[in-house]
């Protein structure tokens, strides 16, 4: 009978059969009502934990998301469930009375949620994917929060380290994928592109299109469409935190190219018209390519521009095809100057004023994200080689 009516304990009821199960319980008289409190955890416990167990890890997406679900309805009934029952608590505070079995038992789901997305967040490999994981979680801690259990403080770390290392992979494979591209490059002329072609200067401020110009240069076109890929991803879940960090990354990448482009030239023996098609590539890197990966990345960090040192990351490139030192410290400050022209004039509005995110005073937002990327990013033309 003590065993059969544990097993129900351990299986999906409902508050009207938890409770004719503890009446049932306390008739038998086995069981003091700490031992009552505490098997009930136990048993409630071991059900919750087999349901997780039965979750498929084999989508990371998936699992991520029916573990938050299963979190934010079963914990919140089990500790409905548990002060219902025991409710001969009239201060509000169960530690008075159960010496914090609940709040005990609680913060062991919590941590083993977060545990489990500490473990299997870096599997997750799309922007998207994190950005809808962060939503469940956000609103499993909010319903949670109506029985004091809101946890939504413990996750922006978590999902920043996901999105910084999913950023960096993103990036490296990048500059990869330029290295490779460039050592097997045959320097042929290049028919013009029949479609306008702006310098970076002429562009207006919500034009962010690549560039049709750099499709004359391929290995270019390979990088800026990987710099695009790694800011689409990042776009749908960008921490404030990482603004600065992200920026470093993408401004060092930009150094590996303009080191890789001077290793180049000092390890090749290129022809006279072979070094004008190199050096007008480098030059595409200058004036175009740069600062466009630059302005994007703007568009998912509002003045993220500003952080950046591409002055200096691209210097050794910037003296290869003739710029002098001398040009580059009659910049003030930024990236405006670099090159002879500004980039983003300061007259100009910022290019996220009409798209930053506000956190206000929501209190459903624990991670500030700023997700105002241009449609283009996603779905505007990609430059092919």
């Amino acid at each position: 009978m003590l065993s059969q009516l544990l097993q129900r304990l351990r299986s999906n009821i409902q508050l009207p059969e938890c409770l004719r199960v503890i009446g049932y319980l306390r008739r038998l008289g086995v069981f003091n009502e700490h031992e009552m409190r505490l098997q009930f955890l136990k048993c409630r416990e071991a059900w919750l934990a087999a349901i997780i167990d039965d979750l498929d890890q084999g989508n990371v997406y998936e699992f991520l998301k029916r573990m938050a679900d299963c979190h934010r309805v079963h914990l919140f009934d089990v500790v409905t469930q548990y002060r219902a029952i025991f409710a001969d608590d009239t201060s509000g505070n169960e530690e008075n009375y159960d010496g914090g079995l609940l709040f005990s038992w609680a913060m062991h789901r919590i941590t083993s949620h977060l545990n489990t997305l500490q473990t299997m967040l870096p599997k997750t490999t799309e922007g998207v994917s994190l950005a809808i994981i962060l939503e469940q979680c956000m609103y499993c801690a909010m319903s949670l929060g109506w029985v004091g259990l809101d946890f939504r403080g413990l996750l922006p770390s978590l999902f920043e380290a996901s999105v910084h290392n999913l950023f960096v992979r993103n990036m490296a494979a990048t500059v990869e994928n330029f290295q490779l591209v460039l050592d097997s490059h045959r320097w042929v002329p290049l028919p013009s592109v029949g479609l306008a072609s702006k310098g970076s200067n002429e562009e207006s401020e919500d034009d962010l299109a690549p560039p049709y110009s750099l499709m004359e240069h391929p290995p270019l076109a390979i990088f800026v469409n990987g710099v695009l890929a790694a800011l689409n991803e990042l776009r749908h879940c960008a921490p404030i935190n990482l603004k600065s960090v992200l920026a470093l990354e993408l401004v060092q990448a930009l150094q590996t190219v303009s080191d890789y482009l001077v290793l180049y030239n000092k390890t090749r023996m290129l022809r006279d018209s072979e070094s004008t098609l190199f050096l007008s590539m480098c030059r595409a890197f200058i004036e175009i390519a740069s600062p466009y990966c630059i302005r994007c990345f703007s568009r998912c960090y509002p003045g993220g521009v500003n952080l950046t040192e591409l002055n200096k990351a691209i210097e050794a490139v910037c003296n290869l095809v003739g710029r002098t030192a001398s040009g580059l410290a009659r910049r003030d400050s930024g990236v405006n100057g670099a090159f002879g022209y500004d980039i983003l004039p300061s007259n100009r509005p910022s290019l996220n004023s009409s798209n930053q995110a506000s956190s206000g005073n929501d209190a459903d937002s624990a991670t500030v994200v700023e997700n105002g990327g241009p449609t283009n990013l996603d779905n505007g033309p990609q430059i092919a080689e």
